[in-house]
């Protein structure tokens, strides 16, 4: 495995953990499912982390999300690349477009071997 996949695939995971614990923390603003259980419509005024909180979380969720994106299509172009390599031959076919040669017999030496012809 590639070192540049295993450390962006471990990004991955890591910005996708903080982008799930940053959406978790935000408060709900248009009530949404929690109105549909009798929730209070729009959270309250006494957050945990402040009043103007929202704005950061908003921009913290925003960076994480570009963040996710270039990790993926990033994953995507070094597996691609990485399966291109693997699928192109050592070395190339050698294509000739001449009929194979039949076979040649090899040469006898009928000649005597004590000098005489």
């Amino acid at each position: 495995m590639n070192n540049t996949f295993l450390i962006l695939t471990i990004s991955l995971i890591v910005i996708s953990v903080a982008m799930i614990l940053i959406i978790l923390v935000q408060r709900p603003q248009g009530g949404g499912l929690a109105a549909a259980f009798g929730g209070a419509g729009g959270g309250g005024t006494d957050t945990v982390f402040g009043g103007r909180v929202g704005d950061a979380l908003t921009v913290m969720t925003v960076v994480a999300f570009i963040l996710f994106l270039g990790l993926a299509v990033a994953l995507n172009l070094v597996e691609s690349q990485a399966i291109q390599v693997e699928t192109q031959p050592d070395t190339p076919a050698v294509v000739s477009s001449e009929p194979p040669a039949e076979p040649v017999a090899p040469a006898t030496n009928d000649a005597p071997t004590d000098g005489t012809q």
